[in-house]
């Protein structure tokens, strides 16, 4: 549970003083988060374009958008995990290396298709940049309040990519072809590689177990069976042999995970973290906020390029107020949460974004700009005092050995957020869209001049900009204002969506997310950790120990890794972590827990009471398991000085003292040979116990008690 970390690297439990170069790394880890963040929103810009150039269908724009989520979202606990297991440093400049790879091959793409594959490939590629930020960040910065500060300021810089993303877009839009938008990730990536090679330091966790290859398959191919039904539901329709089989193969394959998570001993995902609500409220929130974000942006974009007909730069321009109320109220939320609580910041983050898309939702084809302009105001102003302390919950409940896979959790809420958003409001829309417009009185009489028009019109609103380019004047006049009234009443109800799920987020936290953390103080900690350890019930307490012993019996002290005895005793890691700090901890402490499940009884008959207690020593010893964890005992305490010392003061000790104190009593009438006792009693049981041979019986008991007092 504890070792020496390898020279050179950073050991996470160590306490040592602040890293002098703490903030010039958080500048450098930073910078790709800038780069993912604005990959993820350069593409929104570019979806009409992409229609336009590739003619993506409207289901191939949300798989344009989800394929990169999906896949960041499956295998970001993979790569949470192996980060701690191999070092982030490496994780992340691996992740960096297939980031930018996958850019250069998606600017080359020449087809929906192919595009979709290489966003894929992205999608890998930040599952592995993104934990690694985060987790170094957490062992970069052990005082909670600096940590907090960096986290809001890590927050922060991701709705600067939220700003740059779109304008970037915009202008390379308007002045290149669509494939640079690509391009520009490159720059970022080659910068972050050099910096990180200098600046960041290798941190790992020493513990981590092997990786959990059966779990990553499950939770990844449950994933992505989920996202596709959703997303082709609207298209393929949701009774489609193929859409439902997608939603049993996801219901199957996440339920399996789950179990499968419970009962191994190396977990890709430790669930008794979300026993804490510390994690589990605020990974709620972090979803909800990710669902609002990018479903909003994903409606804003079309919006403003389709329905008031702004170019990709001006539209880029036009939602820099989401990121800039973003990148004030992310780093403001630090000193809010010092004054009022993460409760009650969240919550009120949450409650706005809930407004900002429920204001969205009154937008019409004639409004304007001006409305969408202050609904992205609020829901920035929302996300950023949401996201921010949410985060510092995630990551602060942890310990931060476990700060790889706290991030992995963070990231993969927020991208299994962002791609629920864009497909189930996408799906939303697009099936209300082409109602809409299939009711429409002129559609059949173009639905008989052209079918293969009117099926494109059904598609998409962009897909109808582009047949109202190619008619008469007055007929695309008509086509377009139905088109956009169409796609305006489909996105209306699916933002009205958005704001009651946001809103279900917002009472999440303000019932279940604690306000503050259990305590900084040191000597309150303690007290609050005595309560929070292994079950008071004694029953419960001897399970804990026996489990421990029987690993212990099986493979020697190699075998105590937390997630082993959680596996096996059902208690959860975080609860082991403040139980145990050491594997001597484990083997001492649960032998004592089975020696003080036999006290030594007092009657008054010491003769009697001497027996009794030894027949059930002897009863203990005669088990196999009892047995072959006294040899295993001597044979590691052979090898490590500091177990045979932790034996000696914790088990032998007070357990010799305990029975002298018994046999010192005064209807006793030999105590003068009380203080070599304890030896006479447990040696002949101890030496039937270790040797091969008929394990220790009453018939040895009796001949004990007999020479003891007699």
């Amino acid at each position: 549970m504890t070792r020496s970390s390898t020279p050179g690297e950073t050991r996470s439990s160590d306490v040592a003083e602040p890293n002098p170069r703490r903030w010039v790394t958080l500048a450098v880890l930073c910078l790709p988060l800038l780069v993912v963040g604005i990959d993820g929103t350069i593409v929104n810009v570019a979806l009409p374009s992409l229609v336009r150039e590739l003619g993506a269908s409207s289901t191939q724009l949300q798989w344009i958008v989800d394929a990169y989520t999906i896949v960041f979202a499956s295998f970001l606990l993979i790569a949470g995990s192996t980060s701690d297991r191999l070092g982030r440093k490496k994780c992340f400049l691996v992740g960096l290396g297939i980031f930018g790879l996958g850019s250069v091959a998606c600017a080359l793409a020449d087809s929906a298709d192919t595009l979709i594959a290489f966003r894929a490939v992205q999608g890998l590629g930040a599952a592995f940049i993104m934990p690694a930020t985060l987790s170094i960040l957490t062992n970069t910065f052990r005082d909670p309040a600096e940590r907090r500060r960096a986290i809001a300021l890590w927050a922060g810089v991701s709705g600067l990519g939220v700003a740059i993303g779109p304008l970037a877009g915009g202008y390379l839009l308007v002045h290149f072809w669509w494939g640079s938008i690509f391009w520009v990730n490159v720059p970022f990536v080659i910068a972050a590689v050099i910096a990180a090679l200098v600046l960041v330091p290798e941190s790992r966790d020493p513990t981590s177990p092997r990786i959990d290859v059966l779990g990553t398959v499950l939770s990844t191919i449950g994933l992505i069976a989920l996202l596709f039904g959703i997303i082709e539901g609207p298209n393929l329709g949701w009774s489609h042999p193929l859409v439902a089989a997608a939603f049993v193969v996801a219901v199957v394959l996440l339920a399996a995970f789950i179990w499968w998570e419970r009962t191994t001993d190396h977990p890709l995902l430790d669930l008794s973290f979300f026993a804490d609500p510390r994690f589990s409220a605020a990974s709620i929130a972090i979803t909800f906020v990710f669902f609002s974000m990018f479903g909003s942006v994903f409606f804003a974009s079309q919006y403003l390029q389709f329905v008031l007909g702004y170019s990709p730069f001006k539209s880029g321009a036009a939602l820099l107020p989401v990121a800039g109320a973003l990148m004030v109220s992310a780093p403001a939320s630090a000193g809010l949460v010092g004054r009022l609580g993460s409760k009650i910041v969240v919550t009120a983050g949450l409650a706005l974004v809930a407004l900002g898309l429920y204001l969205f939702s009154f937008a019409t084809p004639a409004s304007g700009y001006g409305p969408i302009a202050g609904m992205l105001v609020v829901i920035g102003l929302g996300m950023g005092l949401a996201m921010a302390p949410a985060t510092d919950s995630i990551m602060g409940s942890l310990p931060p050995e476990k700060a790889g896979i706290g991030s992995a959790v963070n990231d993969t809420t927020r991208q299994i957020g962002g791609a629920l958003g864009v497909a189930v409001l996408g799906s939303i829309t697009t099936a209300l869209y082409a109602a809409k417009i299939t009711a429409h009185p002129q559609f059949a009489t173009l639905q008989a001049a052209s079918p293969r028009a009117a099926e494109a019109v059904t598609s998409s609103v962009g897909a109808a900009a582009i047949v109202a380019e190619q008619l008469p004047t007055d007929a695309a006049r008509l086509l377009t204002d139905t088109a956009n009234a169409a796609f305006v009443s489909g996105a209306s109800v699916a933002l009205v969506v958005a704001a009651v799920v946001t809103l279900v987020g917002a009472l999440v936290a303000l019932a279940f997310l604690p306000a503050r953390p259990r305590t900084t103080d040191p000597v309150a900690r303690l007290v609050a950790d005595a309560s929070l350890r292994v079950p008071r019930d004694p029953e419960a307490r001897l399970h804990l120990a026996r489990s421990a012993l029987e690993l212990f019996a099986d493979a020697g002290m190699s075998s105590l890794t937390y997630h082993a005895v959680a596996a096996r005793s059902g208690i959860g890691t975080a609860t082991l972590e403040r139980h145990w700090t050491s594997r001597v901890d484990a083997v001492t402490d649960a032998i004592a827990e089975i020696v003080d499940a036999h006290p030594v009884p007092d009657t008054g008959d010491l003769e009697a009471d001497l027996r009794t207690y030894l027949y059930g020593i002897a009863d203990l010893l005669a088990d196999d398991v009892a047995r072959r964890v006294l040899r295993t005992l001597v044979a590691e305490a052979g090898d490590d000085p500091e177990l045979g010392s932790a034996v000696q003061d914790r088990i032998i000790g007070p357990w010799a003292r305990a029975l002298t104190r018994r046999l010192e009593h005064r209807e006793h009438p030999v105590t003068r040979h009380a203080d070599h006792t304890f030896d006479q009693i447990m040696g002949p049981l101890y030496a039937r116990a270790l040797l091969v041979g008929p394990p220790p019986d009453h018939d040895l008991v009796d001949a004990i008690v007999a020479t003891v007092t007699r």
